[in-house]
C-alpha cells in the first residue's frame, strides 16, 4: 500500500501539473494500438478481395480500397517513431522540469549539517541522479495503459470472437516474459544501489583528471598517475559488475528467443487447424497470424515495462518520494510559477538586537565540539570582530548566527525570536553574507552580485551601491561588457577568469547589496594582498558606519573597526571586550595583538620600501 500511495502521488502532481503532457502520452500511445488493429483488419479484407478478384478475373474496387487503407496504415506506422519520440520528449522535459524543481527546492530545505553525513549523501547522490526517471517512469506508464494494456485488450476480443485458444497462448508469453524482466530489474536496481558509493568516488576522481581547477596541482606534483590507477580500480569494478548482470541479461533474452519460436509455432498450428476445420477463411487466417506476432510483441513490450521498466523506476520513484515529501501544493505551484520574491517587509521587524544563549555545535561524525556553550548580544548599530585562529570555532558560529546551521543545545535569537529549521529563510532576509568559502557561478557580474538580495537583482541603484562599497568600480572599466561580464569560462570562452581578490571583492558587493540589517563577513580580506589590506579596512571602516555588523577573522587588524573584539579558542569565547580593555588585561588577546601587529610593521615597512623603489 506504501508504493501505491507514493506511485499515485508521483502520478497526480503530473496529472494537476502536466496534464497537457500526459494528455500528449495518452494519445501518442492510443493511436497506434488502433492502428494496429486496422492494419489486421484491412489486411483481412485485401486477402479475402483479393480471392474473390480471382475467381471473377479483374480486381474489385473493395480489394483496391483495402489495400489503399493498408498501405497507407503502414506509412503512418513507419512514420510513428517520430512523433512517439516527440511526444515523449514534450512530455518528459515538462514532467522532468517539474519534479527536478521540487528536488532542488527541498535540496534547499534541508539542514546544511546533512550534507555533511556520508550516509546522507549516498542517498541524496542516488536521489538527485534518479530524478529524471520519473519522466520515464510516466512515459513507461503511458506505454503501459494506454498503449501495451489496450492494444492486449482489442487482440483478446478478437481472439475470443474467432480462436479463444489463443488467448491462453498470449497469457503464457506475458507470464514468462514478465518473470524474466523482473529479475532483471531488481538485480539492476540492487545493483545501482549497491555502487552509489563506488560512483561516487568514481565521478570525483574522474572530475579531477578531467576538470581544469585540478590539472595544474596534478601537473605540478605528478599526482595524476596515482589518481588515475585509484580511477581505473573503482571504474573495473564497477564494469566488472554490470557486465556481469548484462551477460545475465542476454542469457535468459536468448533462452526466451528461443521459446517465442515455440510459441509461434504453436499458435500457426492452431490457426491451420481451424482453416481445416473451416472455422474461418483464409482472410481471418492472415489477420489472426498478424494479431498472434502483433499479441507476441505487445505482450513483450508489456512485461518489458512492467518488469524492467514500471517495477524498477518504481523503486527509483519511492526514493524520490521519500526525500522530497513533505511538500504542500502550494509549495509546488509556487515553484511551477516560481518568480524572483518581491523585497517584502522584515517578517521579525527592524532588526534590534541578535542573542545566542549557551549554544554548541558538533558537526556530524565529530566527537569534538566546534562551538562550546557560547553565548553572546548583538545590538543594533554595533559593529564586532570575532577574532581566532583556525578552529576556534569562529566560522562555525557565524553560520549558526545567520541560520544555516541549526544549534544543537542553546538557543539563537533574532529581535526575541528563535531561529530554527523552519523559519531560516526568514532569517537570511536579515543577512548580508561574505562566507569565507563561496561558490563561483558562473554567471554575468551583476547577477553574482544581485545574489545577496535576490528580490532586488534587477535594482541598478543597488547594485550601483554595492560596486561602490566594495571597490570594483574600476574593475568594471576594465571591461567592455561592465556589469555584464560573465564569470568564468565553464561553458563560454568569452567570460573571464578572475583572480581570488577579486572573486572575493564581488562576494564583498553581494553582502553590501540591498542595505541588509546586519553585514556577516567572513575572513573578507583572506584572498586580498596584505599590503592592500589596510585600504580596504579603510573602505570598511567608511561603509559600516551606523550598520551593524559581524567581522569574523584572524587577523588582528579588523579589531580597529570594532566597538567590540570577541576573541575565540577551541569553540569557546575566552575573551570579550573593547580593544582598550583587552589590551588592559594582557591575556590572549593581547598576546596574538603583539605578535600579529609586529608582523603588520613589517608588511608596511616593505610597501613603503617598494614605493621608494618605484
Amino acid at each position: 500500500m506504501g508504493v501505491f500511495k507514493k506511485v499515485l502521488w508521483v502520478i497526480g502532481k503530473s496529472f494537476r501539473y502536466c496534464f497537457s503532457s500526459i494528455l500528449v502520452l495518452a494519445l501518442m500511445n492510443i493511436i497506434p494500438g488502433l492502428i494496429e488493429i486496422v492494419v489486421c483488419i484491412a489486411n483481412r479484407g485485401v486477402v479475402n478481395e483479393l480471392v474473390s478478384s480471382q475467381a471473377m478475373g479483374e480486381a474489385s474496387s473493395m480489394f483496391v480500397g483495402f489495400l489503399l487503407v493498408y498501405v497507407i496504415l503502414r506509412l503512418v506506422q513507419k512514420a510513428w517513431g517520430f512523433l512517439d519520440g516527440l511526444g515523449y520528449n514534450y512530455a518528459r522535459l515538462n514532467t522532468g522540469l517539474l519534479f527536478n524543481k521540487i528536488l532542488m527546492w527541498k535540496s534547499s530545505q534541508t539542514p546544511q549539517e546533512m550534507f555533511y553525513r556520508s550516509d546522507f549523501m549516498e542517498k541524496y547522490s542516488f536521489v538527485k541522479n534518479s530524478a529524471d526517471k520519473i519522466g520515464f517512469f510516466l512515459y513507461v506508464m503511458a506505454k503501459i495503459l494506454f498503449g501495451n494494456i489496450w492494444s492486449v485488450a482489442e487482440i483478446i476480443v478478437l481472439f475470443a470472437l474467432y480462436e479463444p485458444g489463443l488467448i491462453l497462448y498470449a497469457a503464457v508469453v506475458g507470464i514468462i516474459t514478465m518473470l524474466i524482466e523482473s529479475y532483471i530489474a531488481k538485480k539492476q536496481y540492487e545493483l545501482d544501489k549497491r555502487q552509489v558509493k563506488e560512483q561516487r568516488f568514481h565521478d570525483y576522481y574522474k572530475g579531477l583528471l578531467t576538470d581544469k581547477e585540478s590539472a595544474r596541482e596534478l601537473r605540478v606534483y605528478g599526482y595524476r598517475e596515482n589518481i588515475y590507477q585509484k580511477w581505473e580500480t573503482i571504474y573495473d569494478k564497477l564494469r566488472e559488475e554490470r557486465l556481469e548482470l548484462a551477460l545475465k541479461r542476454t542469457s535468459l533474452n536468448n533462452r526466451n528467443e528461443v521459446a517465442a519460436l515455440l510459441y509461434r509455432a504453436v499458435a500457426v498450428a492452431i490457426l491451420i487447424a481451424g482453416v481445416y476445420w473451416r472455422r474461418y477463411d483464409t482472410g481471418t487466417f492472415v489477420m489472426l497470424f498478424g494479431l498472434v506476432e502483433a499479441c507476441l510483441s505487445q505482450m513483450s513490450s508489456l512485461a518489458y515495462k512492467l518488469g524492467n521498466g514500471a517495477y524498477k523506476e518504481v523503486k527509483y520513484l519511492c526514493d524520490y518520494y521519500d526525500f522530497v515529501t513533505p511538500i504542500s501544493d502550494d509549495e509546488i505551484m509556487a515553484l511551477k510559477d516560481q518568480e524572483f520574491p518581491p523585497e517584502g517587509k522584515l517578517p521579525f521587524g527592524p532588526f534590534r538586537e541578535l542573542k545566542v544563549e549557551n549554544v554548541s555545535y558538533t558537526y556530524p561524525g565529530s566527537d569534538k565540539k566546534a562551538v562550546d556553550k557560547v553565548s553572546l548580544s548583538i545590538k543594533k548599530g554595533e559593529i564586532i570582530s570575532i577574532l581566532g585562529y583556525n578552529g576556534s570555532g569562529k566560522t562555525t558560529l557565524s553560520k549558526l548566527l545567520n541560520g544555516s546551521l541549526p544549534a544543537k543545545e542553546g538557543t539563537v535569537l533574532l529581535n526575541g525570536v528563535p531561529v530554527c529549521e523552519s523559519n531560516k529563510e526568514e532569517v537570511f532576509s536579515y543577512f548580508g553574507n561574505a562566507p569565507q568559502e563561496f561558490f563561483k557561478f558562473s554567471v554575468p557580474l551583476r547577477d553574482f552580485v544581485g545574489l545577496g538580495r535576490i528580490g532586488r537583482m534587477g535594482d541598478q541603484d543597488a547594485l550601483l551601491d554595492a560596486y561602490r562599497k566594495a571597490g570594483i568600480d574600476s574593475f568594471l572599466g576594465k571591461y567592455r561588457e561592465g556589469d555584464t561580464l560573465l564569470l568564468g569560462k565553464k561553458y563560454d570562452n568569452r567570460g573571464v577568469d578572475l583572480s581570488g581578490g577579486e572573486w572575493q571583492k564581488l562576494v564583498i558587493a553581494s553582502a553590501y547589496m540591498g542595505e541588509p540589517e546586519i553585514l556577516l563577513m567572513d575572513e573578507p580580506t583572506a584572498a586580498i594582498d596584505p599590503l592592500k589590506e589596510m585600504e580596504m579596512l579603510e573602505n570598511f571602516r567608511e561603509n559600516l558606519k551606523g550598520k551593524t555588523a559581524i567581522l569574523i577573522s584572524h587577523r588582528i587588524g579588523f579589531a580597529r573597526l570594532a566597538d567590540r573584539i570577541v576573541m575565540m579558542e577551541d569553540g569557546r569565547i575566552q575573551e570579550d571586550g573593547t580593544h582598550e580593555e583587552l589590551l588592559k588585561r594582557e591575556g590572549y588577546y593581547a598576546r596574538i595583538f603583539r605578535e600579529q601587529k609586529n608582523l603588520y610593521e613589517e608588511e608596511d615597512n616593505e610597501g613603503q620600501e617598494q614605493e621608494r623603489q618605484k
